[in-house]
């Protein structure tokens, strides 16, 4: 080889060593496309564009909507929407413009609810698809939230979006199917934020009673409704009477006839009781008592009616289901009566306890609904959840049920439970995150609750995230491991002390130091004001149990400051109408009428300990056997508090009768006065000696003040005695019982009479 042949090949391998050079620079990660990801938008410049089928749907269109929406907020681009992909754009395909029979096949691979969807990312394009263009919708929230979008309560303020220029997706294929059919939160299931936390599929029917047993009715055939004590009265219906199945059967064809693609119609006794005493209907019970509702089981008497109504429709509707609330008295199975397979029960145990989750052993009431969950499981192919999700009666005090949620989801998934229409209130400050959670469980009961929880305290308060993940662990575990039931606001000095106040108190500063100002500040406020709304409250209770009524009051004035300030945000942060209505009902009434005694009466004679002698009477013959004398010392009294409910205090389960009594001296100059005793409230009724002489019946109505002109029967000078027969017969949703506020003797004005609230009753049963 010559030299000239040497150089010339040593300069063609320069040249290809150039160009090898030049190619790795332009293929290195710098400059190639990550073949890993798709860009959506760079920079801020819109990479991709939204596909839609001319016919697309309204979910469709929103499904669209929220994707331009969302990614504009994020990145300042806005993405356009049409029916192609133009100008080199990757297409965002959605709903029918993504539709293959592969990706279709793809989710019923793994179920076939209409609400599944597939979220296909490919190097050059997204497509999101459902099997109903709801799941199409949902896809897309899919996507959004894996940009890091999150709404966990409504409104802006509880809406969560990143700020990037630039936004990609990794190449995936993500299939989802809802564990449950019906995912429904009954207080906000029409908002925008139900839809974005997927809320959805079939909505359990109401189902009280037959639509067609009018009052109208009732007139002409009193026959068709409840005989009860010898009198036909519109309480409930005589489910026995062959009319009353026929017009069940003629409602329930009307009705499909004009819904036929709505797979079940709602029956069932009318809320409350007053069930039929007739020989006919009580045979066809099964002579089982529902220990719970303090009454004989009506479920056999009513699972017997849905029977028929299904075998009177069978000919037109072979299909169709009837629904049912198992609740109150109708809860438990049924004994001699085989359901039609085609009656569907959702449970609705308003009379257990609802705070603690199905395996947690302080709560053996739970364990109780768990097994009659799994005995309804074993005799219906399919059954539904229709509970109580927030502290019924509660004005908006903070109430953290995720230990509940994290615990009785995943359960009711293995028993069969195959949708949820739950009762819901939109206290936001006072149960986010547990809404936000409990709706990622229904649509994956496998979701990690601890995962999902520090993703909300991280992205929710930022800076103050650890403080205020302490916070919600201190609240959340006070109500899992406090030994209260049901779920009373009479119960939050119990539940939440002041030693464990004093702590959380101490987390919330942390947390608004740490947020600074901003938004992050603002969301920690919203949890400062409602447990300020908590410790407001638990004063006033205290104040009030000690009879400083003054105090109370004042305490009163800051609970209704406050509980406007949480109304005030948009949305409220706790419920606008409930709240004031709750507190009235069951917490106004003692302080405002203790403190306008004291203030205007010409003073308190005495006021009643707290500690009363007590003792259950369950066969009802105190009475009888004099219980109300002064002298009447024997019997085994205990001592029991008035600041507390007897549920509390060993009598969790007790319905019936029970007596209380207290000595209280009268100073002498008192004497020649007209005196009043009062009572804070009770549940539910009572009536009240004072020195062996009756001074009254109380009004019946559970929790309001009532007051007798005890003139004729105190002693002033001497010890007095009042002794109280107490009723509590009525399974109400406080799940209390006995004296519940305080008691005092006072001197009302010259011409005063008692107010009693209500017309006092004539007698106590």
């Amino acid at each position: 080889m010559n030299c000239h042949t040497v150089v010339q090949c040593r300069f063609n391998l320069l040249i290809v060593f150039a160009w090898f050079c030049i190619c790795c620079v332009i293929c290195s990660p710098a400059h190639a496309q990550d073949h890993s990801r798709l860009l959506l938008i760079e920079n801020g410049a819109a990479r991709s564009q939204i596909v839609l089928a001319p016919n697309a749907d309204a979910q469709e269109k929103l499904a669209a909507q929220e994707l331009q929406e969302y990614l504009q907020k994020i990145s300042g681009a806005k993405i356009e929407i049409g029916n192609q992909a133009t100008g080199g754009q990757f297409p965002i395909l959605l709903g029918e413009a993504a539709s293959t029979p592969q990706l279709l096949q793809e989710i019923k691979a793994k179920g076939s609810d209409p609400a599944s969807f597939v979220l296909k990312v490919a190097p050059d394009s997204v497509r999101i698809v459902g099997l109903s263009s709801e799941g199409t919708l949902f896809g897309a929230y899919e996507l959004l939230e894996q940009l890091g979008v999150r709404w966990f309560m409504p409104g802006e303020l509880g809406t969560v979006v990143p700020q990037n220029k630039t936004v990609s997706l990794p190449v995936q294929q993500t299939v989802q199917v809802p564990s449950f059919n019906g995912r429904w939160h009954m207080g906000f299931r029409t908002t925008p934020w139900a839809k974005r936390m997927r809320m959805g599929g079939p909505y359990f029917p109401g189902a009280h009673g037959i639509r067609s047993l009018t009052a109208e009715v009732f007139k002409e055939h009193p026959e068709y409704f409840a005989l009860v004590h010898g009198k036909r009265q519109i309480s409930q219906a005589c489910v026995s009477n062959p009319q009353v199945v026929q017009l069940a059967v003629e409602e329930a064809r009307k009705f499909f006839r004009a819904n036929p693609t709505v797979p079940w119609v709602g029956f069932g006794p009318n809320d409350g009781a007053g069930f039929c005493e007739c020989p006919n209907c009580r045979a066809l019970d099964g002579g089982d008592f529902d220990p719970f509702s303090n009454e004989a089981s009506m479920t056999d008497r009513y699972v017997w009616l849905f029977n028929q109504i299904l075998d009177g429709i069978k000919d037109e509707f072979p299909e169709k289901k009837v629904a049912f609330y198992s609740y109150h008295s109708y809860m438990r199975v049924p004994v001699k009566t085989r359901p039609n397979p085609n009656i569907v029960p959702a449970f609705a145990p308003i009379g257990l306890c609802r705070i603690h989750g199905m395996n947690n052993p302080i709560c053996p009431e739970r364990s109780y609904y768990k097994t009659l969950m799994q005995e309804w499981g074993k005799i219906v192919p399919e059954i539904y959840e229709r509970g109580y999700w927030f502290n019924l009666a509660d004005p908006g005090f903070p109430f953290s049920h995720v230990h509940r949620i994290r615990d009785e989801i995943p359960a009711a998934y293995a028993n069969n439970i195959k949708g949820w229409r739950v009762e819901t209130i939109n206290h936001w400050g006072s149960e986010t995150p547990s809404l936000y959670i409990s709706m990622k469980l229904m649509w994956n009961h496998k979701a990690d609750v601890d995962a999902l929880m520090a993703d909300f305290t991280e992205k929710f308060f930022g800076p103050a995230q650890k403080p205020m993940a302490q916070y919600f662990t201190l609240m959340d575990a006070a109500l899992r491991d406090g030994d209260y039931h049901t779920g009373s606001s009479f119960d939050m000095p119990y539940f939440y002390p002041a030693p464990l106040r004093k702590k959380a108190r101490g987390f919330l500063n942390e947390a608004a130091r740490q947020a600074g100002r901003g938004v992050y500040a603002e969301r920690v406020k919203v949890f400062r004001t409602t447990f300020d709304y908590l410790e407001a409250f638990n004063a006033m209770l205290q104040h009030q149990n000690q009879q400083d009524f003054v105090a109370a009051r004042k305490e009163l004035d800051r609970v209704d400051a406050l509980q406007k300030t949480l109304i005030a945000y948009d949305p409220p942060m706790i419920n606008a109408k409930a709240a004031p209505s709750y507190l009235k009902r069951f917490f106004r009434q003692p302080v405002e009428q203790g403190y306008a005694r004291v203030q205007a009466a010409q003073g308190q004679v005495a006021a009643l300990r707290d500690e009363w002698q007590f003792q259950i009477d369950p066969q009802k013959i105190g009475e009888a056997i004099g219980l109300w004398r002064p002298s009447a010392m024997g019997g085994n009294w205990q001592t029991i508090k008035a600041s507390a409910s007897w549920s509390d205090q060993g009598l969790r389960s007790y319905k019936g009768e029970a007596w209380y009594r207290q000595e209280v001296s009268i100073p002498q100059n008192f004497s020649g006065k007209k005196v009043f005793l009062w009572f804070g409230g009770v549940d539910e009724k009572a009536k009240v000696w004072v020195n062996g002489k009756e001074v009254g019946i109380s009004h019946g109505a559970s929790f309001l003040p009532f007051e007798f002109d005890a003139t004729a029967a105190v002693k002033p000078g001497a010890k007095n005695v009042v002794v109280v027969r107490l009723l509590n017969e009525v399974v109400d949703e406080l799940g209390t019982g006995g004296i519940t506020a305080p008691v005092m003797l006072y001197l009302p004005a010259a011409d005063a009479k008692p107010d009693n609230i209500r017309k006092l009753s004539p007698t106590f049963p």
